[in-house]
């Protein structure tokens, strides 16, 4: 009897024991772990929230909305850029050079030899393809006079389509968490004689706004001689000087011919992107470049969308991704360089 109840009481002791043991040891070693893990769940929620979404830029050659291109629209009752709907949806910035002016051909300046009329119809049909913006700095940007350049900016804006030139720029935008500058820059004299220059102080003031004013600085640029397919010297000395003034990735047209696109300093550089909507003939004119840039992680990549137009229209056709560009940009990853906010950021 004594002895059933000394065992007992050793078996409710060494019970209770173990009890306390098991307190003790949750009590300690767990708080600092769940501790832990409370703040890694928060940190992780913080850090989604300040990282900048990713976001797809594209940019494509030269577009042009008049001529035999409009007449094969009017006929066929099409848009150019019915094949182009999912890609096109896909980003969240979508834009061309748009050549010519927003009137009617009897504006067209003289004694220009081409003239390049657009319909006051034009900023819907971009809309409807999913363009968010155009830029305007072209040697076609005054045919139809200083009236048809603000006609034109007036119809794209009313559009809700960003529309940049020279005068406009650095034009900014929120794209996801990062906030772009962009601008437009022409190297080819308009109908009216105006045109930029590499160097110069007016587009380095520029450039160094933009530095200021956003995470990522992206040069339009209409430069070049038309048919070459080869950047020449001085657009390379050109784009060195863009790239040292603050440009991030510049994006070139009016060859109407793709050249292939380079790593300059460690930034990709389109030199031409080709015709993307345009009606000539000659073969190389047929095939484009759509730069395809994507913002992810605090970096920016790119590569190229081919684009081929058959002998018998001038509508395009996406053709793949290009392996030229993937292989000659692949190892060309930009940082984006992030400005300091300033309090008139925060409204």
């Amino acid at each position: 009897m004594i002895d059933r109840f000394i065992r007992s009481r050793v078996e409710l002791d060494w019970a209770g024991h173990q009890a306390r043991e098991a307190r003790f040891v949750f009590s300690l070693p767990f708080k600092p772990i769940l501790l832990l893990a409370v703040i890694a769940f928060f940190s992780v929620g913080t850090l989604a929230q300040t990282q900048p979404k990713p976001a797809r830029l594209l940019f494509t050659g030269d577009i042009l909305l008049s001529r035999h291109v409009i007449s094969e629209l009017e006929r066929r009752k099409v848009s150019p850029w019915a094949r182009f709907t999912d890609l096109f949806q896909s980003a969240q910035w979508v834009s061309g050079n748009l050549e010519g002016a927003l009137g009617q051909a009897s504006e067209c300046q003289k004694p220009a030899p081409l003239c390049f009329a657009i319909s006051e119809n034009a900023p819907a049909l971009l809309k409807n393809a999913g363009f968010t913006g155009v830029t305007l700095e072209n040697n076609h940007a005054a045919d139809l006079g200083s009236v048809g350049r603000n006609r034109t900016r007036s119809l794209l804006d009313e559009a809700q389509l960003t529309s940049v030139d020279f005068e406009n720029s650095p034009h900014t935008l929120q794209i996801g968490g990062t906030r772009l500058a962009l601008l437009s820059i022409s190297l080819i004299p308009a109908t009216d004689k105006r045109v930029q220059e590499i160097p110069s102080t007016q587009v380095a003031e520029k450039l160094r706004l933009a530095r200021e004013r956003a995470d990522l600085v992206v040069v339009s640029i209409h430069w070049g001689t038309e048919y070459q397919k080869l950047p020449e010297a001085i657009q390379r000395t050109q784009a060195h000087w863009l790239i040292q003034q603050g440009a991030d990735l510049i994006v070139g047209h009016h060859p109407h011919v793709v050249e292939p696109p380079e790593c300059v300093d460690g930034h990709p550089v389109f030199f031409s992107l080709g015709n993307h909507l345009f009606d000539q003939t000659y073969p190389p004119t047929k095939e484009g470049l759509i730069a395809d840039c994507r913002l992810s992680g605090g970096r920016l990549t790119c590569q190229a969308i081919r684009t081929y137009t058959e002998d018998w229209t001038t509508i395009p056709r996406p053709a793949g991704v290009d392996p030229a560009t993937r292989a000659a940009l692949a190892a060309c990853v930009l940082p984006i360089r992030k400005r300091i906010k300033r309090d008139a950021d925060k409204d």
